[in-house]
């Protein structure tokens, strides 16, 4: 097992620190008591009492918007140490009694050789649940590790690939139910200025980028939607099922024509009325159904849709072939009767398949705890901070947010 280097989560164990000194100053308001008598507390109540803010009579419940941010310390492979920013905003386009929250998150880093990187992931309901818009945005200078795919003769060499990367997929969906519904989309994945730190590790189809500096995906998203969570940030029940049919072409600026099939699943079954006590699941398939997609684009752990990327303990695109399978559950539980700060037990497992069919040989499981600090009440928005190992690798994750 791999170990954490010092200077690797040197700004990370400050900011942990930082919170711990926080969460000290808020715990002993209701950890002795049960959680149906004591008001919730979040981090930023206590920024306010510890250091005396005056708001100046405004409520932060009525609020329109509320905001989450925290700043921690990412890597890039090859890359070095970044400085990465989670930011939040949660906010309702209608009537909260019957319109779910809608979230932006942005996410921009820039490491210490100049790599860069920013994400905006916008989750938009409008008033009465009538539509919901989500998007992923990408501009990205990053390098990557890479093994080749499973199965293949050089699965267990590691080479890494840098490479410019613009991603922008949107959707529009429907609701065409009480939880259902339909809609259309649009994605394009953009790789540029691709180079092979070592070269002569693939061969032929395996690495296309091995005759082209850059290679582009673009087509229609066709996705089919089940959701009956209240929220998507920090889901206390319901479930969650999504289909993705994705049609690449030439007619839409591809270089090649090929067909993709996404489908997610998640439940949440709760156990107590007044604190987080939940159980979460998750699984998906992901799959290239015809044609040839681009190494860079086919189906690779850490690469899913969801706004956390998969695979806690798992470096990312260690696994990745023309169909992936995924399965995790979590465990998550409060620790102070206040809600302010809370713990997760999880594992994972991941495989994909031999190149070329639908055969999932090897599976590789990970594991992982962590703690959760409630950074806003009023959008359940969390503090992640998590620890999980793998065989070989170690990782450390600090995001805002739940995983899934």
């Amino acid at each position: 097992m791999t170990k954490i280097q010092p200077e690797r989560i040197s700004l990370q164990v400050r900011n942990i620190l930082l919170v711990a000194f926080l969460i000290c100053s808020g715990v002993s308001q209701g950890s002795a008591q049960s959680r149906d008598s004591v008001p919730p507390v979040d981090i930023v109540e206590v920024i306010i009492k510890k250091f005396k803010i005056d708001l100046k009579g405004k409520k932060r419940e009525d609020r329109k918007v509320y905001f989450s941010l925290f700043p921690t310390q990412g890597g890039v492979p090859s890359g070095g140490r970044a400085l990465v920013t989670s930011f939040n905003a949660a906010f309702y386009l209608g009537d909260k009694s019957n319109t779910r929250i809608s979230s932006i998150y942005f996410i921009p880093y820039i490491s210490f050789t100049g790599k860069y990187g920013f994400f905006v992931r916008p989750n938009i309901w409008l008033s009465k649940n009538t539509w919901y818009f989500t998007g992923d945005y990408r501009i990205l200078n990053y390098p990557q590790n890479t093994w080749g795919v499973e199965g293949g003769p050089n699965s267990e060499i590691q080479t890494v690939i840098d490479n410019d990367y613009f991603r922008f997929y949107q959707t529009a969906v429907k609701r065409v139910g009480t939880n259902w519904g339909l809609g259309v989309g649009y994605m394009l994945d953009h790789h540029y200025n691709i180079s092979e730190e070592t070269s002569g590790e693939f061969e032929g189809h395996l690495k296309p980028y091995s005759t082209k500096s850059s290679t582009t995906s673009s087509g229609l998203v066709f996705p089919l939607v089940y959701d009956s969570r209240l929220s998507q940030i920090n889901p206390q029940n319901g479930s969650l099922l999504l289909f993705n049919y994705r049609f690449n072409s030439p007619a839409f600026g591809s270089d090649r024509e090929w067909h993709s099939l996404y489908i997610d699943s998640r439940k949440y079954f709760p156990f107590s009325k007044y604190r987080q006590n939940l159980i979460a699941l998750r699984g998906y398939y992901w799959t290239v159904l015809s044609g040839q997609a681009p190494y860079l684009d086919l189906p690779s752990i850490g690469w899913d849709l969801a706004l956390i990327a998969s695979g806690r303990g798992i470096q990312q695109s260690r696994y990745r072939s023309n169909a992936l399978l995924y399965f995790e559950s979590e465990y998550r539980f409060d620790i102070t009767a206040n809600g302010l700060l809370g713990g997760v037990v999880f594992s994972n497992v991941t495989s994909a398949s031999v190149y070329g069919t639908q055969d999932f040989q090897s599976w590789h499981p990970a594991i992982g705890t962590g703690l959760r600090v409630k950074f806003n009440k009023y959008s359940r928005t969390n503090v992640l901070m998590d620890i999980a190992f793998s065989k070989g690798y170690t990782g450390l994750y600090l995001n805002i947010g739940e995983a899934f």
